[in-house]
């Protein structure tokens, strides 16, 4: 949203302040205690308390298990389920992201790119024990992972180099892109395939197939995977079977988004 010419009169510091400590808690590995909020805002103690109250009695936040810390409250997760609930490409997707996952037996996503990041929209569990661990809410690092490759295709050269410019490209296996050059060539080879199959690219153990989603512009707007341990996957039918099935599921989302382009 473009910054108001009056935007000392109609923003509200209170209410950022409070956002702001549920967006630092939601980035936090564990825990925080008031002393910590406090701290990570720069704000008084005495300040951070009021904030932390109010977001307590709204289940906003709620006291973790060791005294006096807290972390997210159960309010959040149902704010969050109710965004991606409205979002149309979530609705479109399920039924098809239901059908593959009961056709090929391993778990499906739906993804988008959110900033830096893979943010999982929706999450179609295996009915088998062996269920993948990327649930609706993940974020992963997008350029270090299958399903980022198929969404970085919708950047620019331009916007890729800024994109890159604004991280850490630390490597996590050894697929791991860690320069821009790198990453174009992941992105490049999704382009020409049209898909990308992962065999321990980000995780060692675990494999998946990943398609782009697009919508009516032919613009990538989303992707969808199939996902899960090795002991998953019939690996010998990989090419034949789990790649043609998440094309056409991709496909038939594309076509309800009104993508008219080639297969």
């Amino acid at each position: 949203m473009t910054e108001s010419p009056n935007h000392n009169v109609y923003f509200v510091p209170g209410l950022h302040r409070g956002l702001r400590v549920l967006e630092i808690l939601g980035a936090a590995d564990e825990p925080m205690s008031l002393s910590e909020i406090a701290r990570a805002m720069d704000l008084s103690r005495s300040s951070a308390f009021r904030l932390v109250y109010t977001l307590r009695q709204m289940d906003f936040l709620k006291e973790a298990e060791q005294k006096n810390t807290y972390t997210l409250g159960a309010r959040v997760l149902n704010l969050g389920f109710a965004y991606l609930n409205q979002l149309p490409i979530t609705s479109i997707a399920r039924p098809h992201l239901a059908a593959l996952r009961d056709k090929t037996g391993v778990s499906t996503h739906l993804s988008v790119l959110e900033g830096h990041d893979v943010l999982y929209l929706g999450s179609h569990q295996a009915r088998s024990g062996f269920v993948s661990n990327m649930a609706t809410g993940t974020r992963t690092q997008a350029y270090a992972s299958a399903i980022g490759w198929c969404l970085l295709e919708a950047l620019s050269d331009e916007e890729l180099a800024t994109f890159c410019d604004e991280i850490e490209m630390k490597p996590f296996t050894e697929h791991t892109p860690t320069s821009p050059q790198e990453l174009q060539q992941k992105i490049g080879e999704v382009r020409d395939r049209g898909y990308v199959i992962s065999r321990g690219f980000r995780d060692p153990g675990g494999s998946s197939v990943a398609v782009p989603v697009r919508d009516s512009t032919g613009r990538v707007v989303a992707c969808v995977n199939i996902s899960g341990p090795d002991s998953n996957f019939d690996f010998d039918k990989i090419e034949d079977f789990y790649v043609p099935e998440t094309r056409s599921t991709a496909l038939q989302i594309s076509r309800e988004l009104g993508y008219a382009g080639p297969v």
